[in-house]
């Protein structure tokens, strides 16, 4: 178990500060407490540690960054105890750079299955693909809210036909539970 971040969009030092931050504070956790946020992370960095994250009990920002991929594919739970912008659980912005190519291209949120409270917005991902094929209504608690989700990737590959139409990627393992 360890702790999260309520510090929004806003960051203490430089990008290499910010990943130490990050690399520090989620290194081995299984349940975060509080709000995971990843904020202008460089597509340099390894981000494998957050792969062992099963649970996040506030909210998930990612914004402004341009690695390629989240390794958050064991992440099941968002329980929404806390929102971003008042009512999102999850909060996916501007994951690219206009000058070059690097950019986030998938979500890989392949075990995701519940978000208890609080709605979704993924908008403005140049690249990211498979965010449009997730049955988001599936996923959200609360059938009052409706996903936000645009302006996202265009050139995306379709879901593999196993997937029904509903994948977080192209591959067979890649289809939404």
């Amino acid at each position: 178990v360890c702790a999260g971040t309520l510090n929004g969009l806003s960051v203490t030092g430089d990008a290499q500060h910010q990943y130490q931050t990050l690399h520090k504070m989620y290194n081995n956790c299984e349940i975060v407490m509080g709000n995971l946020e990843i904020v202008l992370i460089d597509h340099t960095q390894d981000l494998s540690f957050l792969q062992t994250i099963r649970e996040v009990t506030g909210y998930i920002l990612i914004a402004m960054n341009v690695f390629s991929s989240l390794p958050l594919q064991n992440l099941r739970v968002i329980r929404g105890t806390q929102f971003y912008e008042e009512k999102f659980a999850l909060f996916v912005l501007l994951n690219y750079n206009p000058n070059t190519t690097h950019a986030l291209r998938h979500l890989g949120l392949n075990q995701l299955t519940e978000i208890l409270a609080g709605g979704v917005y993924i908008e403005k991902n140049a690249q990211l693909c498979h965010v449009e094929t997730v049955e988001w209504r599936d996923i959200m608690r609360d059938p009052r809210l409706e996903p936000v989700v645009g302006d996202n990737g265009k050139a995306c590959a379709p879901c593999h036909e196993s997937c029904d139409g509903h994948c977080w990627g192209p591959g067979p393992e890649d289809c939404q539970k």
